[in-house]
């Protein structure tokens, strides 16, 4: 009669306080457990086993310490780990080349456990569940999650490096993760995604690290959270994409993001709103694109550095948008680009290439600049003021430079400039009707050889 695997497998107890998993008289079942045998390997907290060969378990329940000292540990697919001990990927000299291999459905409870990965070790994880304690890789020593929709980081601390470079590979977050500086590289087409409401919290620094346009750091379902101590750079890569859980999503940004690798870009296209309370910049050449809609809190920024854009592509932004450095903040070529109640610190640039910016919900200049140039268009719609101080500027000689004053009236308040040439205020692109417009501040043509022309298709109050 043929026996069935559970009624094969052994259940072996480590006894000594120190010795080699591969000793058969250190384990209670007089044996080494072993993976294919469905076995379980127990070891208590004042043991400390080494692995200095090729090992492989179903089951292992750790409250002690396994040195893995340049081999390699398998913990077989469908089995269970529980460790509340320590297990040491590559113990000896370096270079170690030691490797914990974690089976597809071999899911590890790390609770109360500690996971280190030494430097030339590797954690590779085929599609299981890592829930809870912490993961730390030294040096080049990494955690590498590979191609499977199954991985997951679950309640995790992670101090050191997650690959997701080296190959195209899945990490999935659930239960919330928490960055001990440690790095997450996402290249070669890989997908980072935390689901459900999730923060990533702790300081640490997620890395889109080659030029494959489908890096992503998704924003499935719920709200994702990036703490303080959160940068998110490089390029090229999407945030906000969904592979797993479709549905309503946000994003809170309480950190940075920050497209800083020259002719590359990053791209925030979240499902809903993306709210900032920390920083959206591109740097050093980059592109931070912005194809969703964006709230900006009190103390928020968006930095584009010199030589680098930030793009607004047919989106809403709200709230306080502080626009600061000697790069480009531009609305893109859309009827869809609105400023909705935003109060604008920076320049606004309509002038490098051409460009639409809708108003509604009133806005206010805080020093802000507006500049209007290659026949593009400035529209507030509606009875809109625009209040503050600051200047709208008609930026060169396209004679089809627009500040429209579409249905409603239009209030210029007493703190805005309007000046340059050319330009055209009054015409009407997107809201036909009766439209007027009151000025409490100034008008002006002064440039030389150049025009502003007013031709608002109601009254024109000059105060």
């Amino acid at each position: 009669m043929t026996m069935t695997p559970s009624v094969m497998a052994a259940v072996c107890t480590w006894n000594p306080v120190t010795g080699n998993w591969g000793t058969a008289s250190g384990w209670s079942c007089g044996s080494v457990p072993t993976g294919p045998a469905l076995d379980t390997a127990i070891i208590g907290a004042a043991s400390t086993v080494t692995v200095n060969s090729a090992q492989s378990i179903f089951t292992l329940n750790n409250a002690g310490s396994i040195d893995i000292d340049a081999f390699l540990l398998t913990l077989q697919g469908g089995g269970s780990t529980t460790n509340t001990g320590t297990i040491n990927v590559g113990a000896g000299p370096i270079p170690n080349n030691a490797a914990l291999q974690v089976g597809a459905g071999h899911n590890i409870n790390n609770t109360g456990g500690t996971i280190n990965v030494s430097a030339d070790s590797v954690l590779n994880q085929f599609g299981s569940t890592i829930t809870g304690g912490v993961i730390n890789t030294t040096g080049t020593g990494k955690l590498v999650a590979f191609n499977s929709g199954n991985n997951f980081l679950s309640g995790v601390t992670l101090a050191g490096t997650l690959d997701l470079a080296s190959a195209t590979g899945i990490e999935r977050v659930a239960g919330g993760l928490t960055l001990g500086g440690a790095t997450i590289n996402i290249g070669n087409n890989s997908i980072f995604a935390p689901q459900g409401d999730q923060t990533i919290g702790g300081s640490g620094t997620i890395v889109f690290a080659d030029a494959n346009a489908n890096n992503r750091l998704n924003v499935e379902a719920g709200n994702l959270t990036l703490g303080a101590g959160i940068t998110v750079r490089g390029g090229n890569g999407v945030i906000g994409n969904q592979n797993f859980v479709g549905g309503g999503a946000t994003l809170t940004n309480n950190g940075t993001i920050t497209a800083d690798t020259a002719g590359r870009s990053i791209t925030i296209q979240v499902s809903g709103l993306t709210t900032n309370n920390g920083t959206l910049s591109a740097l050093n050449g980059g592109t931070l694109n912005l194809n969703s809609a964006v709230t900006g809190s009190t103390g928020s920024q968006i930095l584009a550095g010199a030589g680098s854009v930030v793009s607004q592509n047919g989106v809403t932004l709200s709230g306080d948008m502080n626009l600061t450095g000697a790069g480009s903040f531009r609305a893109n070529n859309s009827g869809n680009n609105f400023l909705s109640g935003v109060t604008l610190a920076g320049t606004l640039d309509l002038a490098s290439a051409t460009g639409i910016e809708r108003v509604a919900g009133g806005l206010t200049l805080g020093g802000a600049t507006i500049n209007i140039g290659n026949n593009s268009i400035f529209a507030p719609q509606g009875d809109q003021t625009i209040g503050g101080s600051g200047t709208i500027v008609f930026a060169d000689a396209n004679a089809n430079n627009r500040l429209n004053v579409e249905a409603g009236n239009l209030t210029l308040g007493a703190g805005i400039t309007v000046r340059g040439g050319n330009g055209v205020i009054g015409n009407q692109n997107f809201v036909g009707g009766g439209a007027t417009l009151t000025n409490n501040g100034t008008i002006t043509a002064d440039t030389a050889g150049r025009s502003i022309t007013i031709q608002v298709s109601g009254l024109t109050t000059n105060n």
